[in-house]
């Protein structure tokens, strides 16, 4: 996809953010949590908490975000045979993968790298009460913009493994699981761009107890992302969730829990899903001008009934970024994500960018 293409939803929100009167500004949110980056999960519907949030009635809130994702993961099989057969630098071929299917048909193993950009643009509308609706749109790109060695210099640098990255070209993209009940096999055909699915939540309040504030929110999503491809799913997804949030504008605390049933009518590249849990925590903290931000999640895999290796097992991820205000009463965001010291797969690394504003 073209870089004019990539940044348009956050040329949207600017856009927006110069045309309103300032006074309509009056006060920004100061989340904008970014998103979730896992190719494995992001056409499943995920807990984003974002969702909770809730503009002044009749006002809309408008947020634009872009991320880079890159994952890179496997299990000890394809390196072995890649250095048997003398192939090292050389990419991954569907010969190696069948000749391990033949030598260890009872292993399940798998060889993921997937890299690529996700936008969203994200609607809210408060409805008063304390109620508000939310409407989210992606397009994601797989396969681009070969940034691989960003990570092979980050390992080098504070003298970590490779994990066997520097033994196959950069700009790879490779998709193979094998489950339990088959495999998930995917070359450079799983490249490509196009709109992901997209998702409606709603939020309403809960109380304050516990010395916060405390909301419910139901999400639904919706297969406008292409069928058997990592931007969709093909099934509604529907999810119930609860966010408590402790503390003021720029020194916070937000707790969230979810769960989600994901349409069995749905698949990951072909895979019946399972249903999944959701669990995060995030802190903002002053910093100077500037508000400090961090995030941890934990989620568990769609994959978890179809695979016994990491692909299935629960996952954590952490962000950290800072948060700054714009003039007139926008802001706008940047995040870094990793999975260190996680063994369950999800991206190596991810970077965010996101702007907001009120209408």
């Amino acid at each position: 996809m073209r870089p004019q293409v990539r940044w348009s939803g956050c040329l949207v929100a600017v856009l927006c953010w110069s045309a309103v009167p300032r006074a309509a500004l009056a006060q920004a949110d100061p989340w904008g949590s970014p998103i979730f980056p896992d190719p494995l999960r992001f056409s499943s519907l995920p807990l984003e908490a974002s969702d909770a949030t809730v503009p002044p009635a009749g006002e809309w809130q408008v947020t634009a975000s872009t991320g880079y994702f890159n994952v890179w993961q496997t299990t000890w099989h394809t390196g072995a045979i890649h250095r048997e057969f003398h192939l090292l630098g050389q990419p991954l071929t569907p010969y190696e993968i069948h000749t391990l299917e033949q030598r260890f048909p009872n292993d399940q193993f798998y060889f993921i790298d997937v890299e690529g950009w996700r936008e969203d643009v994200r609607f809210s509308a408060g409805l008063g009460g304390g109620y508000a609706l939310t409407v989210r749109v992606p397009w994601v790109e797989i396969g681009s913009p070969h940034w691989d060695a960003i990570a092979e210099d980050f390992h080098r640098r504070f003298g970590l493994s490779d994990v066997k990255r520097t033994w196959y070209p950069r700009g790879q993209t490779v998709i193979f699981v094998r489950g339990s009940h088959g495999a998930v096999e995917r070359w450079s055909e799983a490249a490509g761009s196009g709109p992901g699915d997209s998702s409606v939540a709603v939020t309403g309040p809960l109380g304050t107890w516990l010395g916060g504030e405390q909301r419910w929110v139901l999400a639904l999503q919706a297969p406008t992302g292409e069928r058997g491809t990592l931007r969709g799913s093909g099934g509604w997804d529907k999810g119930v969730r609860w966010f408590g949030t402790w503390g003021g504008e720029r020194r916070q605390f937000r707790l969230g829990l979810g769960y989600t049933w994901l349409d069995p009518n749905g698949s990951w590249l072909g895979v019946r899903r399972s249903d999944t849990w959701h669990a995060l925590a995030e802190a903002h903290v002053p910093l100077g001008p500037l508000t400090l931000r961090c995030g941890l999640r934990f989620d568990s895999s769609p994959l978890a009934g179809f695979t016994d290796s990491d692909i299935g097992r629960p996952s954590s991820y952490w962000t950290l970024g800072v948060l700054g205000r714009l003039h007139g009463g926008a802001w706008w965001a940047f995040d870094v994500g990793e999975n260190y010291p996680s063994s369950a797969e999800v991206p190596d690394f991810s970077f965010h960018f996101l702007v907001g504003t009120r209408l």
